[in-house]
């Protein structure tokens, strides 16, 4: 029956066919000329690479021969955590994209309450260590750190807000207790593009509230997406600025 069927189909096929002529205009683009006129696109783009590195990026670009041979690359960032390479349009008006590569991410989520234990843990792997600042007596990821230590909650304490800041009980030495504000704002660099580039550095609000849970909450509009993007571009100027290849970096 599947026979069948397959033998039918491939004689509709060659009845369509037999209804079309091919015809080539003077820029040497085909059409295939009956009831429904349209130009011949063949199916001849290259299968996308995917990778996880910038460095994976410029090897591409420095080493592979078939993508030189179509002429100038576009390399693209597309975000700080996307880069594309592709070509310049053909005669289509397509670009074929060779590669994509978007890193490995372990991503904090945001605006999520955890409670202290969760909180540690995360602060330690999803943040790097930042220097200090001379207005800062120490790094705000280690601030964070010692305080959500200290943070002490009994039956009769309650955190304080007023909106703005927060006060909260915290343990003053090895039996007594004390307040202690909330650090707010806090300047943090969360792991959140390529590993290859210094990973951008924002402000956050830290609340917390009754459980011993604590929250970060992104407080700079988005500008990191902006400097990591310049971070990317800059990386890969430097590192194709002498490839041999045609290349152009967008971002």
């Amino acid at each position: 029956m599947m026979e069948r069927e397959a033998l039918e189909f491939l004689q509709e096929q060659a009845i369509e066919a037999a209804t079309e002529t091919i015809q080539t205009d003077d820029n040497g683009h085909t059409f295939l000329v009956g009831e429904d006129t349209r130009e011949f696109v063949p199916d001849d783009m290259p299968e996308t690479i995917q990778v996880t590195t910038l460095s994976s990026v410029v090897d591409f670009v420095k080493e592979s021969k078939d993508a030189i041979s179509h002429g100038q690359l576009l390399v693209r960032v597309d975000g700080p955590r996307k880069v594309v390479v592709e070509s310049t349009l053909d005669n289509y008006g397509r670009r074929a994209r060779f590669l994509e590569a978007r890193p490995v991410l372990d991503l904090m989520e945001f605006g999520h309450w955890y409670d202290r234990e969760e909180l540690t843990i995360a602060l330690q792997s999803h943040f790097v260590s930042l220097a200090p600042e001379e207005s800062r007596e120490y790094d705000d990821k280690g601030t964070l750190l010692r305080f959500i230590s200290a943070y002490q909650e009994t039956d009769s304490n309650q955190v304080v807000d007023d909106g703005v800041s927060q006060t909260a009980t915290v343990k003053t030495g090895a039996a007594s207790v004390g307040t202690a504000r909330v650090p707010n704002p806090v300047l943090l660099a969360p792991y959140r593009t390529f590993a290859e580039v210094e990973q951008p550095q924002s402000e956050f609000i830290f609340r917390m509230h009754e459980g011993m849970m604590g929250a970060l909450f992104e407080a700079d509009g988005g500008a990191w997406r902006s400097q990591a993007v310049a971070s990317v571009k800059e990386y890969l100027n430097a590192n194709l600025s002498r490839c041999g290849a045609d290349v152009v970096v967008l971002g």
